[in-house]
C-alpha cells in the first residue's frame, strides 16, 4: 500500500454496522481499512434499526451514546425506527436530521468530514455543519435519493420535487469531493454538474480473508437441514422492493421436482410479502432467515452450490452494482446475476457466472439447472470469481484508490486538509 500521512476522518451516516446493507458492509469495511492504515476514524450514525424496523437487541434508546466498536469510537443517535415506506419511513429520516446535529456537537473535529447521501435529509445538516466549521467535505453518492423517489411514485414530478432538486445540486457542489459507488452514479453526478476532476472512486467490495473457499461446516449442513445430493441456492441480503426477490420465487416454483433448495437470509421492506406469497403458493423449496453476522454467511457460501442476486427491471436500476455479488465471488461460489445494470456486465467480464434478464424466472431456472449439470463449469466460474476479487475489489485495494483520489483532488483543488 501506498504509505502516507495519518490523517482523521469524521463518517456522517444514518446506516452503518451492525446493521446489514450495502451502505453498511461499504462504510463498515471502509472505517476498518482506515484505522488499520493509522488514520483516527469518527462515526456518527443511528442507533442500529434497519431493516427490521426496530432497535436491535442490547441497544439503549437514550437520545446520545456513545461506544468504541472495534477500535472506532462511534456516536449513536436516536431515530424513529421505521421500514419500508410513507409517513414511519419520513419520519424516520427526518429523525435523524435532527438528531444527527446533536451527535455533531459531540464528535471530534476533523480533516475530512465524510457524509452518505442518500438521503437528503439526513446528509444536508452535516453538509451545512461542514460549511459552517470549514471543514473538507466528502459526499459518498450511493443513490440519487430524490430522483428514486419520484421515480417510485413516492413523489410527485411538481414543485415539492424540484426544490428538493435544486437543493441536492446545490449541496452536492459544496463537497470538495464527491464519491461515486457505481459508473452510472458518476455519469449521473456530472450530469448534475458536478465537476468530474472531483469524483472519487469508492464501489463495493469484499473482505477476502472473512469470505473464501473452504471445507463446509457440518452444523451449518445440519442446520441448513439438505437432503441427500440436495444442492443450496443461496441468496443473502436485504430483501427490499429493488431486489425483486418474486422471480426467485418464480423460479423456485419451476424447480420444485429437482434436488435444489433455496435459502433466503436477511430482512426488509418485502420480506414479509414474499414469506406469505412463498407460503399461499405452497413452495417447499424455499426457506427464509433472518438476517445473520457476515462469519455465518461466510459459511453458508461454503456450502452453497450456487449464489444469486438480482435487481429488478427498469432504466432506473441500470447504475446498480450489487454489494451482493462480491462475497458470493470471494467465496470461490459461481454466481447467477439476475438483472440488467452494472452487476450484470461484471459478473460476465470476471466470468464468474451467468447472468439471466431481470424478473426472467424461466431464464434462471434454466441457469440453475445447467450450472448443476456441469459442476467442472461451476468450479471455474467460482475460481475466476475469487481471482477477481482479489485482484480488483479487496477492500484494502479499494480504499487504498480512494486516498490516492483524495490526494490527487487535494493538489489539484487547493483544499486544505490541516
Amino acid at each position: 500500500m501506498t504509505e502516507r500521512e495519518p490523517t482523521s476522518f469524521l463518517f456522517v451516516t444514518q446506516y452503518f454496522p451492525p446493521e446489514r446493507g450495502a451502505a453498511q458492509v461499504r462504510l463498515g469495511a471502509v472505517t476498518r481499512v482506515l484505522e488499520r492504515l493509522g488514520h483516527r476514524v469518527e462515526v456518527l450514525t443511528a442507533i442500529p434499526n434497519y431493516p427490521l424496523g426496530r432497535f436491535f437487541d442490547g441497544w439503549s434508546k437514550r437520545p446520545l451514546q456513545r461506544r468504541d466498536e472495534d477500535g472506532i469510537r462511534v456516536t449513536r443517535v436516536w431515530v424513529w425506527a421505521a421500514m419500508g415506506s410513507g409517513l414511519g419511513r419520513l419520519a424516520n429520516y427526518l429523525s435523524f436530521a435532527v438528531t444527527s446535529l446533536l451527535g455533531l456537537i459531540a464528535t471530534r473535529r476533523s480533516r475530512w468530514m465524510f457524509v452518505e447521501y442518500p438521503t437528503l435529509f439526513g446528509a444536508l445538516p452535516a453538509v451545512l455543519v461542514a460549511k459552517a466549521r470549514r471543514q473538507p467535505l466528502v459526499i459518498n453518492v450511493a443513490d440519487l435519493w430524490v430522483d428514486a423517489v419520484v421515480s417510485l411514485g413516492g413523489l410527485s414530478d411538481g414543485t415539492a420535487a424540484k426544490i428538493l432538486l435544486v437543493v441536492e445540486r446545490w449541496m452536492l457542489k459544496q463537497a470538495d469531493v464527491v464519491t461515486a459507488v457505481t459508473h452510472g452514479m458518476r455519469k449521473a453526478i456530472i450530469d448534475k454538474g458536478v465537476d468530474p476532476s472531483r469524483i472519487a472512486w469508492l464501489p463495493n467490495g469484499a473482505d477476502t480473508d472473512l469470505f473464501s473457499p473452504g471445507p463446509a461446516d457440518p452444523a451449518e449442513l445440519e442446520a441448513v437441514g439438505l437432503g441427500p445430493g440436495e444442492h443450496l441456492i443461496l441468496y443473502a441480503g436485504t430483501h427490499g422492493f429493488v431486489h425483486g426477490l418474486e422471480v426467485v420465487l418464480d423460479a423456485a416454483e419451476a424447480l420444485a421436482d429437482e434436488p435444489v433448495r433455496f435459502l433466503l437470509v436477511g430482512g426488509g421492506s418485502e420480506r414479509d410479502r414474499l414469506v406469505a406469497d412463498a407460503a399461499a403458493r405452497g413452495i417447499a423449496n424455499v426457506t427464509f432467515w433472518e438476517p445473520v453476522e457476515p462469519e455465518r454467511i461466510a459459511a453458508l457460501l461454503r456450502i452453497a452450490s450456487i449464489g444469486l442476486a438480482c435487481t429488478r427491471a427498469g432504466d432506473l436500476y441500470r447504475s446498480i452494482r450489487s454489494a451482493k455479488v462480491w462475497p458470493v465471488m470471494s467465496s470461490g461460489t459461481p454466481i447467477i446475476y439476475s438483472g440488467d445494470d452494472e452487476s450484470a456486465l461484471l459478473v460476465a467480464d470476471a466470468g464468474a457466472g451467468l447472468h439471466t434478464p431481470a424478473g426472467d424466472a424461466p431464464a434462471l431456472a434454466a441457469a440453475i439447472r445447467d450450472l448443476l449439470a456441469d459442476p467442472e463449469r461451476a468450479a471455474l466460474l467460482g475460481a475466476r470469481g475469487r481471482e477477481h476479487v482479489i485482484g480488483e475489489a479487496s477492500w484494502d485495494a479499494i480504499v487504498t484508490r480512494w486516498l490516492d483520489d483524495l490526494d490527487r483532488i487535494s493538489v489539484e483543488h487547493g483544499v486544505v486538509t490541516r
